[in-house]
């Protein structure tokens, strides 16, 4: 298995490119919230991980035939959306700045041609702006993303009790793990946990690595047991590792996953 690496990312250099996938991800998803049925937690809200990128998971397609399903990955890795099924050839469309208004009549056009019709509110997707969409930054970004998801995983198989998928909430583009806590004591009003990725929101606008807590956003302020170690975000509602502290950080894996581990116990 290859390290874990943590390239720059800087938010100066990517935002553009940063933006545009933040659309493209808005689109698929939005495609998986009409097409499937409601889950738990809004899982069906999301994006889940795949080796490819980030995917609506196989949803069955709508006819007589119970047997047939289809899927729409956002191929990250290689830069194009892509649309399988089992019971048609793969197609794909190049992802390369396109506005969100192209990718969307395109995606819906070869949707169509294999018989799905999403009913978007298409209305949200009409932007009709060019984008950037660098290969350079996408694929330090996918490297991050996919380093940080093998250290949830990692800290997913260690906790107790029922956790969410690794998935991508792409209403802030982050990717993250849920861990349901619900047997904390009572002394604390915490039924939640997340731990996750972001490449930025405006409580903290560059790249970093969080957890927070819920329903009491500020429980994590009294429960860790040296807190000056740690930073937070200025409502406190989340503990904060900028992702610049791993970049180039020998031993980037053990870092991260401490700093996961710190509100486990």
């Amino acid at each position: 298995m290859q390290p874990l690496t943590f390239p720059p990312i800087a938010l100066s250099d990517w935002k553009e490119t940063r933006d545009t996938l933040h659309k493209y991800c808005r689109l698929v998803a939005a495609i998986r919230e009409v097409m499937s049925k409601p889950l738990p937690n809004s899982l069906h809200t999301n994006l889940l991980f795949s080796n490819k990128g980030f995917t609506t998971s196989p949803i069955p397609k709508e006819d007589s035939t119970k047997d047939r399903f289809f899927e729409v990955i956002l191929d990250v890795q290689h830069r194009r959306l892509r649309i399988e099924s089992n019971y048609r050839e793969p197609l794909y469309i190049a992802l390369t700045g396109q506005s969100l208004n192209a990718l969307c009549d395109e995606t819906c056009s070869l949707l169509t041609d294999i018989g799905i019709n999403p009913p978007l509110e298409r209305p949200s997707f009409l932007e009709g702006i060019r984008g950037q969409f660098d290969s350079k930054q996408v694929k330090a970004y996918w490297k991050a993303v996919s380093s940080t998801k093998r250290v949830l995983q990692k800290i997913k198989a260690e906790l107790k009790g029922e956790t969410s998928p690794v998935q991508l909430h792409v209403d802030v583009l982050a990717l993250s793990l849920t861990w349901y806590c619900k047997d904390v004591p009572d002394t604390y009003l915490l039924e939640q946990l997340e731990f996750g990725f972001s490449t930025g929101d405006e409580k903290f606008p560059d790249a970093h690595f969080f957890i927070s807590s819920f329903p009491d956003t500020r429980v994590l302020k009294k429960i860790i047991p040296d807190e000056s170690r740690y930073l937070f975000t200025q409502d406190e509602s989340k503990m904060i590792l900028p992702y610049s502290e791993l970049t180039g950080e020998k031993n980037s894996e053990k870092k991260l996953i401490d700093f996961y581990r710190s509100v486990q116990k």
